[in-house]
């Protein structure tokens, strides 16, 4: 992924910060920040200007929802704006939407990885969902993952992928069963480089 130039950004939901709106989106795109930084002073100017070219006056609403862009674009320049309203609401969306339209490019494409989307919040689906129909981002590929056992069919996501399958959005599903016992012992002998019989029965207790 380095080599080809490929930004991949990750997030995690937990349990504990369900009243927390946007914290795995936020975790992801503080790693993006961080990434960019390091890549020098010339990076990080280039991209906050295509940034700021992009949504211009409403960089203050992105940075109110997500401080770890301040990093690249500066302290916010307008008052925070409450995510409350429908009409605030889609605004935000569009903005993000936007966001992402001018960070990810031929050159540069993106690749956003959310974790245990069991946990995930209600805006968080709305700005997945905003992302992965938006016919002009491209260059963009969204991966989520969720423990399907702890989902029934009243959870917000069934409700979101279904409506995004209606609309003939290509959904991948890949189901990942319980790792055997026999490939826990493969993993912790070649972690600790030990023959496998000889790690069998400290993997019996991990298994």
């Amino acid at each position: 992924l380095k080599e080809k130039k490929i930004h991949f950004i990750s997030g995690k939901y937990d349990q504990l910060q369900q009243a927390r709106p946007l914290s795995a989106i936020d975790a992801a795109l503080n790693e993006f920040t961080n990434k960019i930084i390091q890549q020098g002073p010339q990076t990080s100017l280039e991209v906050k200007e295509v940034i700021i070219n992009a949504i211009n006056s409403d960089v203050g609403v992105l940075t109110t929802a997500f401080p770890c862009l301040c990093k690249i674009l500066g302290k916010p320049t307008c008052a925070p704006t409450e995510v409350g309203s429908i009409a605030t609401q889609n605004r935000f969306k569009f903005i993000f939407q936007v966001f992402i339209r001018a960070i990810t490019t031929v050159s540069h494409p993106l690749i956003l990885f959310l974790d245990d989307l069991q946990w995930v919040d209600e805006l968080s689906l709305q700005l997945i969902s905003v992302l992965v129909t938006d016919t002009e981002t491209n260059n963009f590929l969204f991966i989520g993952s969720y423990r399907e056992n702890e989902i029934g069919t009243s959870h917000p996501l069934i409700s979101y992928l279904d409506e995004l399958k209606k609309r003939e959005i290509t959904i991948t599903d890949i189901n990942i069963g319980c790792i055997s016992k026999e490939d826990v012992n493969a993993l912790i002998s070649d972690t600790i480089s030990m023959p496998q019989h000889l790690t069998r029965s400290f993997s019996d207790i991990v298994y």
